[in-house]
């Protein structure tokens, strides 16, 4: 304690050029971030010691200021730096990892998570500190946030990315879910996805398959549990089969099996305005056809795009086929009320789906923004509630555009 009290205040009172002592204070507070700085003022104002960790362990410092592990722990911590004992083994009563002394008061912008404090988590993050001061704060936010929304293999690979020079936004929670999901094949939200994260991955392959497991999150946005009532029943056609895509993993079998964009029709999907049939012959799948509303009579199925592998055009014996399917219809007026989920199923298929995940961040500072992010906002939307007739055709054709052009 003698030691420490001598380091912090007679050894520069007897330096002619140094600072004066509360200048000297000043200097060592202002170097952390200004929404902490007034808790470090408090809280060092009686001790020099504590004063002192701004020097030699600012992480530590800023974890007793930001109510960092127990009040228990804290106050043995308190009373360990008092006596002064191994900053070593203060860090340990905290469960704070050792690494973070590396870095400097303006790293510290965030309550610090509970990082895992095994060797080999250790040596590996302490090689990927950014050696650029200024990127620190959102470095070490990201990579905390990492860790406790998705685990340790993921906060590495957060933290040898180059491209995080943004702070933390609601693309970065959804990625932080997606790399989860990836390393839980049981789970719906892992059969969603087109490619999961992997640790090899670049972070624009990443942002890649971000986008596109996004967009399937919208199919389960706007389908629910599924379609209960198709337009038209499923049946067959000069040999070939007509089935209802009915369900989420009925639209992404049929993409990746035609290696089309129907796993990106939710948006087309949402209003109620367009169904999708598989055309199979022997079982295999050989095109596609979405049936819309007619633009003489809107409560008449139209066939809008009809397309075989790969969206290339269909030869004329499967038009000839569907044609027929059709033609054999006990055809009724189409409701795309009748053809979409209840919004009540929708919010249901939505919390089954990010139950287990709102169950791993329970307890972190990071649920109830996910939460508002993925359940609230989503549920605040409104939805299209128009009778068949009352949609003019101009705006009928400009929700269809999109189809025509996929």
């Amino acid at each position: 304690m003698t030691a420490v009290k001598a380091h912090g205040g007679a050894k520069f009172r007897t330096t002619p050029d140094c600072e004066s002592i509360e200048l000297r204070r000043e200097l060592r507070l202002d170097a952390f971030d200004p929404e902490y700085r007034r808790f470090i003022r408090e809280l060092t104002s009686c001790s020099t010691a504590l004063e002192d960790l701004a020097d030699s362990f600012p992480g530590l410092l800023f974890a007793l200021a930001s109510n960092y592990a127990t009040p228990v722990q804290r106050e043995q911590a308190f009373e360990m730096v008092y006596e002064g004992m191994p900053l070593r083994e203060v860090a340990d009563v905290l469960g704070l990892p050792w690494w973070l002394r590396k870095l400097p008061p303006r790293a510290f912008a965030a309550p610090l998570p509970r990082f895992p404090l095994d060797q080999d988590f250790t040596f590996r993050i302490s090689n990927l500190i950014p050696r650029d001061e200024q990127f620190l704060p959102i470095w070490l936010t990201h990579v905390g946030h990492a860790c406790e929304a998705s685990g340790p293999a993921y906060a590495l690979w957060v933290a040898r990315q180059t491209e995080l020079t943004d702070p933390l936004s609601d693309m970065f929670r959804v990625m932080a879910a997606w790399a989860w999901f990836s390393q839980r094949d049981h789970l719906p939200g892992h059969r969603l996805l087109r490619r999961p994260w992997s640790v090899d991955m670049s972070f624009k392959r990443a942002r890649e398959e971000l986008g596109a497991w996004r967009q399937r999150l919208r199919l389960v946005e706007c389908l629910g549990p599924g379609i209960e009532s198709p337009w038209l029943a499923d049946g067959t056609g000069h040999g070939f089969e007509f089935v209802a895509l009915r369900t989420v993993d009925d639209f992404i079998a049929e993409s990746e099996a035609l290696d089309n964009c129907l796993d990106q029709y939710a948006d087309q999907l949402h209003a109620g305005l367009t169904a999708v049939f598989s055309i199979r012959k022997g079982g295999r799948r050989m095109a596609c056809v979405e049936i819309g509303l007619h633009d003489e009579d809107v409560t008449m199925p139209a066939i809008v795009q009809l397309r075989g592998m790969r969206n290339r055009r269909a030869p004329p014996e499967v038009w000839q086929a569907t044609y027929a399917w059709m033609g054999s219809q006990a055809l009724e007026p189409l409701s795309p009320e009748r053809h979409v989920p209840k919004p009540i199923r929708r919010a249901e298929a939505r919390r089954k789906l990010w139950g287990p995940y709102l169950e791993f961040l329970s307890g972190t500072p990071h649920e109830a923004p996910f939460r508002r992010l993925m359940l609230e906002q989503t549920s605040a939307r409104r939805e299209l509630r128009r009778r068949p007739g009352a949609m003019p055709r101009a705006m009928r054709a400009r929700l269809l555009e999109p189809v025509r052009q996929a």
